[in-house]
């Protein structure tokens, strides 16, 4: 069977079609399908691009802000103590008294009670920071008081100065007409954060000089009995009954 040219070239011109047209619909077809797909990916990511670009252009303001930000709560964490003993509240009371001038005339302790666990930031050498957990507890000391006014709004004072560390838990106080002062109770609660690598660091004690009589003041001593001497005029009959005995 032989083929004429004529119809051979328009074999090879019906295969040259055929084989576009599955190029078409095999090729470029599903390559235009995914060069649509990653324009829309593009445009959907740009948005976020933008996004990220204005973050990073605010980085230094983050880090400052970061920075400060540790700080404070290391700072915030540095307050607490790692523990609160009963000569610490002893002498916390007797600074509070001594600086807003209120009597004490007794004292009792409230032995310490688990609050929370908390997470606190611990600095390494190189910068960096941790978390470690930090049991919080609740400890306090009540006393009987007595005061004026003016003294007990200095010691109100005083006690909330020291923020979250230090919290009036109660004040009951009557008024005496007699001497006209307040006398009554305060409760003063201190809470500290205990924790394995938190080292318990006792309030200063100031010395005290060895050989004071009665240091705390307390103390009346009694005047002696004074001793019994013989009149001039018992002397002169002592000595004249002597003289006729002779």
């Amino acid at each position: 069977m032989s083929i004429s040219k004529r119809d051979l070239k328009l074999l090879l011109i019906l295969f040259g079609i055929i084989i576009f047209i599955i190029c078409y619909f095999s090729v470029y077809l599903e390559y235009t399908e995914k060069s649509y797909r990653l324009l829309d990916d593009i445009d959907f990511y740009e948005a976020d691009l933008a996004e990220l670009r204005a973050y990073e252009s605010m980085l230094p303001q983050y880090t400052a802000m970061i920075n400060e930000t540790r700080e404070l709560i290391l700072q915030a964490q540095s307050g607490y103590a790692a523990e609160v003993k009963p000569e610490d509240l002893i002498m916390y009371a007797v600074n509070l008294l001594s600086e807003t001038g209120v009597t004490a005339n007794s004292y009792s302790f409230i032995q310490p009670v688990e609050i929370m666990t908390v997470q606190t930031l611990t600095e390494n050498e190189n910068g960096s920071l941790t978390f470690q957990p930090r049991t919080a507890y609740k400890t306090g000391i009540t006393m009987n008081v007595s005061m004026t006014y003016a003294q007990m709004k200095n010691l109100v004072e005083q006690v909330y100065s020291e923020g979250s560390r230090t919290s009036l838990n109660s004040l009951s106080l009557s008024y005496n007409s007699a001497t006209g002062l307040l006398f009554g109770s305060v409760t003063i609660n201190k809470i500290f954060l205990s924790g394995e690598e938190w080292e318990y660091e006792p309030m200063p004690i100031p010395d005290m000089r060895t050989g004071i009589p009665n240091p705390f003041g307390v103390v009346t001593p009694a005047s002696p009995p004074s001793a019994a001497r013989p009149t001039p005029a018992s002397s002169e009959e002592d000595s004249g009954d002597n003289n006729e005995t002779a």
